[in-house]
């Protein structure tokens, strides 16, 4: 599956579920176990199940979503609520996952600023399958982030939307003077 094309799934589902999805990295929250039924069982088959299987592992892989799969971090579901949390094994196995992608962006960073002969193919498995070996260090470990749930947001109305537009439009307009103001008229 193109890139792309998970891209425009990812931005369907941040669409339909904004408290659970997000296209910004930075906004990912560790999602429910077993989120991928509850998604299909609400697309009703719009999108194929391969699809939305290709999009949820690019979605769950990106770093910033590993960085925040922490011990006791809630885990939402499809409306933002939480379900769940996130288990010591899942953090441990989120830390090989960090440590295991920051190895192959050093060695790319290597490769590509020597000019030694590339790995082949069977080199480069062999590396990656002893980088997520267990024995491997974790990566530093982040400092605790709040357990709390977070409150879901209130989404805009369009009275809310127009009810802030006049009060931003009045900051910016110039002020005149109230109409009916008689101005004194000076002959030449």
């Amino acid at each position: 599956m193109s890139h792309n094309a998970v891209l425009a799934v990812i931005s369907l589902l941040a669409e339909k579920w904004p408290f659970c999805f997000s296209i910004i990295e930075s906004g990912r929250r560790p999602l429910k176990l077993g989120i991928r039924d509850d998604v299909l069982a609400a697309l009703d088959g719009a999108i194929s199940a391969g699809k939305v299987s290709a999009a949820l592992r690019w979605y769950v892989s990106s770093p910033e979503y590993q960085h925040r799969l922490l011990h006791g971090a809630w885990r939402v579901d499809l409306n933002g609520r939480p379900a769940g949390t996130v288990s010591q094994e899942d953090e441990a196995h989120a830390r090989a996952q960090l440590a295991a992608i920051e190895a192959k962006r050093a060695e790319c960073a290597s490769a590509s600023s020597n000019s030694a002969p590339a790995l082949n193919l069977a080199e480069r498995m062999k590396q990656t399958s002893q980088a997520e070996q267990p024995n491997v260090p974790p990566a530093a470990r982040l400092p605790p982030k709040s357990t709390t749930p977070p409150a879901p947001a209130k989404p805009f109305t369009v009275k809310d939307v127009r009810g802030k537009r006049p009060a931003e439009d009045a900051k910016q307009r110039p002020t005149r003077k109230p109409r009916g103001q008689i101005r004194a008229w000076r002959a030449p």
